[in-house]
């Protein structure tokens, strides 16, 4: 079900309000065209070094045997029988598992191969993040009075924002905005490793998928925090042609903000472009108080 949205403006310059009224679409970038150019991607497999995270998952892997002995892999094969082959084994002689343990968390530093496992990550890594390249993103704001968002995204005042209200009878694709979260870093694609071992032998694989991907799309650094982003994404169906505009409900573009620097010539087209669009547009024009702070007339 759907969440519950606040208000979302999308920041444009001067060009982009007239293209995105006059030809009634909003532009949906590709990852690669982005200001972040770390966004929508993974730097590392693990949140440790692969070394570490190797041993990790050698030391753990006995453990996740036992605490699922008795359970059907998902893993493929013939990964799959071997593990079949090493439950029979524990189940029919538990010291076996204590064994193996040991001979694990002891074996010389050589048997990871270290070196061949992190060209595995880094080929890994970069496969994914060209993958990534497939969804199309439509980025707006929780804030119509954002001081950086009108200079950076709205031509230095010279733009306009667009309130996007979706239209749910129509069952709006807009309804599907999600919030981005900030952190100090780009998440690896598996946060937790050892809880990658047990899922990628015994879990749900399409479930994980979906939770990792979502978690790639949806994060974004601290340094991006000011913009309190939501995002639409797409991907791009197998054998579809790729696009980079979708059309809206003209009925969703409910409020027009003109930025406080724009040209009266300006105004005037885009003014007409918007009412075009929807006659009952609410108009408004931004100003500053006896404080300096933004604010909007209603026009």
């Amino acid at each position: 079900m759907p969440m519950t949205l606040p208000p979302l403006y999308k920041y444009l310059d001067v060009s982009g309000a007239k293209l995105t009224l006059g030809n009634r679409t909003f532009k949906h970038a590709k990852p690669s065209d982005f200001n972040d150019t770390e966004d929508l991607t993974i730097q590392s497999i693990f949140a440790e070094d692969t070394e570490v995270a190797l041993k990790k998952i050698a030391s753990g892997f006995t453990d996740v045997i036992l605490r699922h002995l008795n359970e059907e892999p998902t893993c493929s094969s013939p990964m799959k029988e071997k593990i079949k082959v090493i439950q029979q084994i524990y189940r029919a002689n538990p010291g076996a598992a204590n064994l193996v343990r040991a001979e694990l968390m002891n074996a010389d530093e050589r048997i990871y191969d270290i070196e061949y496992h992190r060209k595995q990550a880094q080929a890994h890594i970069a496969e994914i993040n060209e993958f990534m390249q497939g969804y199309r993103v439509l980025c707006v704001t929780a804030h119509k009075d954002s001081e950086r968002m009108w200079t950076e995204y709205a031509e230095n005042h010279k733009g306009v924002s667009l309130r996007i209200q979706p239209n749910l009878a129509k069952d709006s694709k807009f309804q599907l905005f999600r919030p981005v979260t900030y952190r100090e870093k780009r998440p690896p694609l598996y946060e937790d490793t050892l809880e990658f071992g047990a899922s990628s032998l015994f879990g749900d694989h399409e479930a994980q998928y979906r939770v990792t991907t979502e978690r790639i799309i949806y994060t974004k650094t601290l340094e991006w925090q000011h913009e309190g982003e939501y995002r639409l994404v797409i991907p791009i169906r197998e054998n579809e042609k790729p696009w980079d505009t979708l059309p809206y409900h003209p009925e969703e573009i409910t409020e027009l903000y003109l930025g406080l620097d724009m040209k009266k010539s300006d105004i005037e087209d885009i003014i007409g472009k918007a009412r075009t669009v929807n006659r009952d547009i609410a108009l408004f024009r931004a100003k500053r108080d006896g404080g300096g702070k933004l604010v909007f007339d209603q026009l």
